[in-house]
């Protein structure tokens, strides 16, 4: 499970989630940086204190984190995202920390360690292993507190499964991904991707269902092998950070916008500013992580 934490003065920063103590309502948390070991312990919280990655603030903890640390957090990000895609591609199957320690993930890992000296990092693997949960006293009982289900979620996947229709069954983005391939459009993503060389790029999926994920990236593929030679060949073949950093949000939001009968820019900005987050869904996220521990013991 990834979540934001926040510790002693840095800002909110991505984590994974170790282990849950079911009766302390506590987790073990590790902080994902530049050299993290996925072996390591980590520091224990009290559950309240987490955020979910997705979770509606998420665009505001990530401008905060780029204030001091940008590079260090957008290939955090980056490492992120490729885990997810690998997912709903099938490519990997496991947790994050499994991905992390994995060769599969040797190519972005590197990208990061192999220039450490000029990507800062806030020290937060230095922290106390116990940190106190915020407003409570060690030891005092917190009543649970039954929490309805949220339908949010599904609600999204169902308006996302019209953009998902839109780009494979209809094959609505394939002139515009076309030329952007011919270079015969501008394109903000592929600039971005061109100049970033070496380093990752943050680009968020949007998409949440693995399944509406993997049936797109599917498709981005076919349009690439069938129209990206060229470009293929003058970006050395890395075919996977093409269609993720620039082939996906770019059909993406050619769909937000046929979909939405709105312009391009509208829906890159609907794109960036990501999913729309419900309060309950955090309120929900204390019981999904026990939830989900309590699977892994099944």
């Amino acid at each position: 499970m990834l979540v934001w934490l926040k510790y002693q003065k840095y800002p909110f920063w991505p984590a994974v989630v170790k282990s849950v103590r079911r009766r302390d309502k506590k987790a073990s948390v590790l902080f994902i940086e530049g050299h993290m070991n996925p072996k390591g312990r980590g520091i224990t919280v009290s559950l309240r204190r987490l955020k979910h990655f997705d979770c509606k603030e998420k665009q505001r903890l990530l401008n905060e984190a780029r204030a001091d640390f940008g590079q260090a957090i957008g290939w955090c990000v980056s490492l992120i995202t490729d885990y997810r895609v690998r997912l709903g591609c099938g490519s990997f199957a496991g947790s994050f920390l499994e991905y992390y320690a994995a060769d599969i993930s040797c190519p972005v890992r590197k990208s990061i360690q192999q220039d450490v000296s000029g990507t800062k990092f806030p020290p937060l693997s230095q922290g106390d292993p116990e940190e106190p949960a915020a407003g409570h006293s060690p030891g005092q009982w917190q009543p649970h507190r039954k929490v309805l289900p949220d339908r949010s979620r599904a609600a999204r996947d169902r308006a996302n499964q019209k953009l998902v229709e839109y780009i494979v069954k209809a094959r609505g983005a394939d002139s515009h991904l076309r030329a952007i391939l011919g270079r015969q459009k501008p394109s903000r993503w592929l600039s971005t991707f061109l100049s970033a060389g070496q380093h990752v790029t943050c680009v968020e999926t949007y998409l949440e269902d693995e399944r509406q994920l993997d049936l797109v990236v599917q498709h981005l593929q076919g349009v690439c092998r069938e129209g990206g030679s060229q470009m293929l060949a003058r970006l050395r073949g890395d075919r996977v950070r093409f269609v993720l950093d620039v082939l996906l949000p770019e059909a993406i939001i050619c769909a937000i916008a046929a979909v939405d009968a709105v312009d391009y820019k509208t829906a890159e900005e609907k794109y960036i500013r990501g999913p729309p987050l419900s309060y309950r869904e955090k309120e929900i996220f204390d019981n999904q992580l026990l939830e989900e521990r309590t699977r892994r013991h099944r």
